[in-house]
């Protein structure tokens, strides 16, 4: 066989098993991790409640913590109100990151934000978030505190 031959057959081998990786494909995320980016995003999310285990609970009536995700893996968060969308005070950004391919487990980075969100619930209107230390999927059997989010448009 020629030299020629060999490249052109490699290049053909090549070829048949890379193009049926790509089938179906349209872009970097897949129509699930579309949906959750598009659900997290471009909305505030205003804590209403909290559970910082052995009993100790607290839901909120107007002075809450307030979370923005931008599609750009850039948030910030602030102390805010659920009466009122243009209290925000102290705000912090962030950097945040899917660590699962299913996008079930959010890793926040800075000014005192980081740690790991497994979402438990994600609509349109609410989130129920366990937040954790230490990567829940790595290390399930940690201290938590679960939190309940709702929605509100982005002022």
């Amino acid at each position: 066989m020629k030299a020629t031959e060999i490249i052109g057959t490699f290049f053909l081998l090549f070829l048949m098993m890379a193009l049926p990786s790509c089938e179906g494909r349209s872009g970097y995320l897949d129509e699930g991790q579309q949906n959750t980016v598009a659900l997290l995003t471009d909305v505030e999310w205003l804590v209403v409640y909290a559970d910082y285990g052995l009993g100790n609970e607290q839901t909120f009536e107007d002075e809450t913590t307030v979370y923005s995700f931008g599609k750009d893996a850039k948030g910030w968060t602030a102390v805010g109100s659920l009466k009122d969308p243009s209290v925000k005070k102290y705000v912090r950004s962030f950097q945040w990151s899917f660590t699962t391919g299913n996008y079930t487990v959010i890793y926040t980075a800075g000014n005192s934000t980081d740690g790991y969100r497994l979402i438990q619930k994600l609509t349109p209107t609410e989130m129920w978030l366990q937040w954790s230390a230490q990567d829940p999927v790595l290390y399930p059997n940690q201290t938590t505190t679960l939190y309940k989010l709702k929605t509100r448009k982005r002022q």
